[in-house]
């Protein structure tokens, strides 16, 4: 049997969820269903075997929460081998004398990828190796790595299965927020984008909210990538009955959102949380050996991603900016920074070029990145937390290269690969092995051709080789180079020749603008005037200063002359009330007071400026109640709102908090034994019994600590009397409870009914990707909070 092959043919049907059908098979609530494997295998025989005879042709282990991580949490770390091996022959077992394929579970771990938690790429690569590795050896037919909530993570994993195993390799990210974001802020079409260009074989989306919400997600799949999809959803969202966790949807109403996953393009369907056999059954009956729905062909232009945004270049797309000034080059700050392993400025450019309407950043170090391949890598990781644009990493040295990527969420652009074939030969397979793009740069051996042709025919030869390497064409940008108007004047006449015929190539194309006027007066200008002339002549995207607002503004206008801005929306949205402004530099910006200046470093979660600033405001004689009241607060309230309108996501959230709790910190310290700090409304917050994440609940506690409120984490897997007793004896004003496995609401409710008994005054918010507002009422919480910034606005009202 190989599945690549048959669901080029026939759709194929998955099994149902796990963990609800332990619930029904046992009536008891495990707090890790994998410890079964060991204690009560004829469990898991038993559902494997009902998923079989209802017509699955995939079963998954019994091991989505076995990986080393997440056992540690009970003490099983060391049991990891065998909990992964017995559930592979338990499958197997079940599955006898059928013909189906089984398929090893792989979920996340719990902890987030640095720089949003604190394991290491090498630490998450480790993990994950480890486990693949015992499912293959366990016989599986294929590795699912499903229900993954960071685009990081998903890749890590991915690139550990990849590395270790000679598996086929699926993978499934879940959108349990609003709006169809992961639990870090990722959106369908940029994780599509991300894992199109990854050597997953099959992509999709599991878990999640309700159905209803995949078919959005699934059309930005098909939009972006070739990839054979799998999808499985939830049975709706779940709701108590009876005492019981129930899921709304039955067999029959859960069926229609199959045949909307089938005729969205996807190949593998089955069910997640709530599905039983029947659902399966019935999905067999209507859908199994079916053909795949034909996809609409893929748009051939060029594509790029962070973790929250998504680059398109070429088409019919509008030009594309691309901010050049994170450059040692000619900056004498910048690289006297570097030489000292600092980023603040990088840091600040980052933000600045981003405001000023960059499409993407271009990172180079100069020979500080190239030789200290963990500078290079911090630098891509600091960047990308104050920034979500995509990155281009711009570095000689492969190894840096290599490191930079590991740690990139998204898409990433290697700049450059020229035809020098110890360069192609080395980055081209990193490009592929990391699932980036690639600027093809038109020399070779022999450098750069003074003739048009001749560049042409370099970047023939780098396509064809890119292609060798498994490239497509849309991870594929040409420069076709543009060299100092002062030193080769002939240059600049060749560069717009080979623009013109790369054009009709009908590959993107990127120039590095700046070289053109290097060593000559007025550069500003001949920088606008070249950009227009290659713009005319096809140039779809340039390296250049977004600073610089005049050139900037060319773009726009250009853009409504090549018929790239229908109806002039985006020119007139630029220029309809736009008065003529002074000329933008690289300077930092000025503040009137140090008091705005304390502000911006909450809002621009700069931890190390905040608490620089604080202290000399303090020296200064200012009150640090006030600073907090005034300066803090509305800062990081600001931040909320960022946050709330998409301007700002999760590591730009976590950055200002950090920030905010720095300069808290030194603001406390000023304050008397017995004086505001004792004014503290006080929270108890806990993952409750039964649930052993808590990524969501540490931002809470991070966001309400500096935000004026005490916070007393208990941590995750909390016992409900331990809750309540904690809040009772610290007096405390309020209960903060999390819930992301929906099996863990009947503690929440646990927690409520003894709150009632024991202090009805203390008020429960509660939050988590299980939890709804509709629950949160009918089981009596006082407040419902979707994320922290949420629960922060919240508690402020109830206090």
């Amino acid at each position: 049997m190989n599945i690549l092959r048959e669901i080029k043919d026939r759709i194929l049907i998955l099994d149902g969820g796990m963990g609800t059908e332990v619930m029904e098979q046992t009536g008891k609530q495990f707090d890790i269903p994998e410890q079964l494997n060991l204690e009560d295998p004829e469990v898991i025989i038993r559902i494997h075997k009902a998923f079989v005879d209802a017509g699955a042709d995939i079963i998954e282990t019994n091991t989505l929460g076995a990986n080393r991580i997440k056992l540690a949490e009970y003490g099983l770390e060391d049991r990891c081998k065998d909990i992964n091996l017995s559930a592979l022959e338990l499958a197997k077992r079940a599955a006898s004398p059928h013909s189906v394929y089984i398929a090893g579970s792989i979920g996340s771990m719990g902890e987030l990828i640095k720089p949003l938690g604190e394991i290491t790429f090498q630490q998450a690569y480790e993990v994950f190796a480890e486990q693949s590795q015992w499912l293959e050896q366990g016989g599986a037919d294929l590795l699912l790595i499903e229900t993954q909530i960071d685009i990081l993570e998903a890749k890590t994993a991915l690139l550990a299965a990849q590395e270790t195993t000679s598996l086929p390799i699926a993978v499934s990210i879940t959108y349990p927020l609003e709006e169809n974001l992961t639990v870090t802020g990722t959106d369908p079409e940029t994780a599509a984008i991300t894992l199109s260009s990854t050597s997953a074989d099959i992509v999709g989306i599991n878990c999640g909210r309700h159905p209803r919400d995949f078919k959005s997600a699934l059309n930005q799949y098909q939009m972006h990538t070739d990839k054979p999809l799998i999808v499985y959803a939830n049975a709706g969202i779940p709701e108590k009955r009876k005492n019981r966790i129930r899921f709304p949807l039955g067999p029959v109403e859960y069926l229609k959102y199959a045949v909307e996953f089938y005729r969205s393009g996807a190949h593998i369907i089955g069910g997640c949380c709530g599905t039983s056999s029947r659902h399966i059954k019935l999905i067999a009956e209507k859908l199994k050996g079916k053909k795949p729905q034909k996809r609409a062909r893929i748009p051939s232009y060029f594509r790029s991603s962070s973790r929250n945004s998504c680059l398109f270049i070429g088409g019919s797309e509008p030009f594309k900016a691309v901010g050049e000034n994170i450059n040692p080059f000619s900056r004498k700050e910048l690289d006297q920074e570097f030489k000292s392993e600092k980023l603040s400025l990088a840091r600040s450019l980052a933000r600045r070029q981003e405001q000023a309407g960059a499409h993407a950043l271009d990172i180079n170090l100069g020979q500080s990145g190239d030789q200290n391949p963990d500078f290079f890598s911090s630098a891509v990781l600091e960047i990308q937390s104050v920034s979500k644009l995509p990155l281009f990493l711009d570095n000689n040295n492969p190894s840096s290269l290599e490191k930079a990527l590991q740690c990139y969420a998204g898409k990433a652009v290697i700049n450059s690969i020229s035809g020098e074939t110890k360069k192609y030969q080395k980055l081209l397979p990193l490009a592929k092995k990391y699932g980036a793009g690639v600027i093809l740069l038109a020399m070779d051996d022999r450098g750069i051709p003074d003739n048009s042709d001749q560049r042409i025919n370099i970047i023939e030869h780098l396509i064809q080789k890119a292609y060798e390497y498994g490239l497509t064409k849309s991870d594929i940008l040409i420069d076709p180079i543009v060299l100092s108007h002062a030193s080769s004047p002939k240059s600049a006449s060749e560069t717009l020749a080979a623009l013109k015929k790369i054009k009709q190539m009908k590959t993107p194309s990127v120039l590095g603008l700046s070289n053109i006027s290097h060593g000559l007066p007025n550069r500003r200008r001949l920088n606008q005037i070249f950009l227009t002339m290659a713009i005319d002549r096809g140039l779809d995207s340039a390296i250049l200063n977004p600073l610089d607002k005049d050139l900037m503004d060319t773009t726009k206008a250009c853009d409504t002359f090549k018929g790239k801005d229908p109806g002039l929306r985006q020119f007139i949205r630029t220029f309809g009330n736009v008065q003529e402004e002074a000329e933008e530099t690289e300077q930092k910006p000025a503040f009137q007071s140090k008091k705005d200046e304390l502000f911006n470093a909450i809002v621009e979660g700069e931890k190390k400026d905040a608490q620089k600033i604080t202290s000399h405001l303090i020296e200064q004689g200012e009150n640090g109640l006030e600073l907090l009241k005034k300066i803090l607060s509305p800062a990081l309230e600001l931040v909320g709102q960022y946050y709330e309108q998409k301007k700002y996501f999760l590591p730009q959230l976590i950055l200002s908090a950090e920030a905010m709790e720095g300069a808290s910190q030194i603001i406390e310290k000023t304050f008397p034994e017995k004086g505001p700090v004792q004014t503290k409304s006080k929270i108890v917050l806990a993952t409750v019994q039964g649930d052993l994440h808590d990524i969501g609940k540490n931002i809470v506690a991070l966001v309400l600590s500096n935000s004026g409120f005490e916070v007393i984490d208990l941590g995750k897997n909390v016992a409900s009397k331990e809750i309540i007793s904690t809040a009772v004896n610290e007096n405390c004003e309020f209960i903060g409870l999390s819930a992301l496995m929906t099996s863990s609401l009947e503690y929440i409710e646990e927690v409520i009914q003894l709150k009632k008994k024991k202090a009805p005054e203390i008020q429960i918010i509660i939050g988590g990707a299980a939890v709804s507002s509709a629950f949160s009422q009918k089981c009596g919480a006082d407040a419902y909070a979707g994320d922290a910034m949420s629960a922060l606005r919240k508690l402020k009202n109830m206090v």
